[in-house]
């Protein structure tokens, strides 16, 4: 299996994952987000970091918020490697990765209007934006990076 199959096939698991994760009841998400607020409030050197959030009446709102930044990221990521295996443009990868991104966090929100006590916001699409650029900056900066060392490396050759 090639690299460029392998990370398609990652990319269709996550938003797979997405979706799944979108397609749980109001009352299955409320639960999920109590839980990660639980084990983040109890993993020790974490749950000290971040007590004063965790434990303040938005806390729910955070970690919720902060999941559409997180996974978002991600996808953002997994598309610009799999457009950058096809192109092998970085711009061209980051414009399309962002798309495809966009993109998905829209057709999320509408799927959410079909789900029992979840609804659509525009407002999750931007935080979803959000997620995407940064997912995009890391791995801009990587590539970056990459280059920098790779032409150090052929200076220092010569």
């Amino acid at each position: 299996m090639s690299k460029k199959s392998k990370y398609v096939i990652l990319t269709i698991i996550w938003m797979s994952f997405i979706f799944c994760m979108s397609n749980q009841s109001a009352n299955i998400s409320n639960e999920l987000s109590r839980n990660i607020e639980n084990l983040l409030n109890s993993t020790p050197i974490i749950g000290n970091m971040l007590s004063g959030i965790l434990n303040s009446p938005n806390s729910q709102f955070i970690v919720r918020k902060s999941a559409h930044i997180i996974l978002f990221c991600l996808l953002s990521i997994l598309c610009f490697i799999v457009i950058y295996e096809i192109k092998k443009n970085v711009k061209i990868s980051t414009v399309v990765s962002y798309s495809i991104t966009f993109i998905y966090a829209c057709i999320d929100e509408i799927h959410q209007l079909f789900i029992p006590g979840r609804g659509s916001q525009i407002k999750d699409v931007l935080i979803d934006s959000i997620g995407a650029i940064i997912g995009l900056i890391v791995i801009n900066l990587i590539f970056m990076l990459k280059n920098r060392i790779k032409k150090s490396y052929s200076k220092n050759i010569q």
